[in-house]
Formats: C-alpha cells, sequence, structure tokens
C-alpha cells in the first residue's frame, strides 16, 4: 500500500527544473537560468525565480484552444500541437504571462512575455519576451 502512494505522489515531489534562455538575438540576451516547479496534480501554480503564476489553462496536444467566428459565417479554429500549459500574474502595470510546452517527453520550452497595463515604450516593451528550454521531467 505505501508503494502504491509513492507513486502516485511522485510528480508532486520532482526537482525544480532548470531551463536555459535560448538566446536569437544576442544583444538582448541576458543568458540566464529559468527555475520552474509545477505545483499539484495537475498543475495549479507555478513557482520559478520570475515570480510565482497562476495556471490559466491545460490543453493537450490536438485540443482545441480557441475559435473565431467572422462575421461572413466563418469559423477559425486554433489546435495545439503539443501539450501546452499557460499561466499568468498581475501587477499594477503589468501582466506577465508564461507558456509552457512539451516538445518532447523530456524536455519543455517556456516563453515569458511581459504586456504593460499602462503607456510604455512599446519599442522596449517588445524587448520583454524570453524563451528558455531544457530537460524537465515534471508533468502537467
Amino acid at each position: 500500500m505505501m508503494i502504491a502512494f509513492a507513486s502516485m505522489c511522485s510528480t508532486a515531489w520532482a526537482a525544480p527544473c532548470v531551463l536555459q534562455e535560448a538566446c536569437t538575438d544576442v544583444q538582448n540576451c541576458e543568458g540566464e537560468e529559468l527555475m520552474l516547479e509545477l505545483l499539484g496534480t495537475p498543475p495549479e501554480r507555478i513557482e520559478s525565480n520570475f515570480g510565482d503564476f497562476s495556471v490559466d489553462r491545460i490543453a493537450k496536444a490536438g485540443d482545441i484552444t480557441s475559435k473565431i467566428s467572422l462575421s461572413d459565417g466563418q469559423e477559425w479554429t486554433a489546435v495545439s500541437k503539443s501539450d501546452l500549459l499557460a499561466a499568468s500574474w498581475t501587477e499594477d502595470d503589468r501582466h506577465e504571462h508564461m507558456y509552457v510546452t512539451k516538445t518532447s517527453t523530456t524536455e519543455l520550452t517556456v516563453t515569458l512575455f511581459t504586456q504593460p497595463l499602462r503607456y510604455v515604450d512599446y519599442a522596449k516593451a517588445n524587448n520583454g519576451r524570453r524563451t528558455f528550454s531544457g530537460k524537465c521531467e515534471q508533468e502537467f
């Protein structure tokens, strides 16, 4: 009985993942690490060194993530190509988004994006998108 309990809880006890920043624009890349821990089964929160996020949505590969109905009667549907977890948090002047994507059975890619909630210089705000990837045993 103890063995069954330990195997059911193993995902909750998985070690935090350490992902490396993917630097496509070397000038603006800080080369930081992202420490990521998914809390709950299924995850309800994410703790990271970039803040604590509340999980907004989990979509498995093939799930419909959104539908748009156009005025001419057409409907466009977006389908997730891989497992996707969306999370966020809000402060007075910004909304921080985190998108976690499974790129393989053992790897994740995380995109962080800051959406300003007040007027800002949007040329600088567009530098707020950062991507991290690496091996991770955590499940969602």
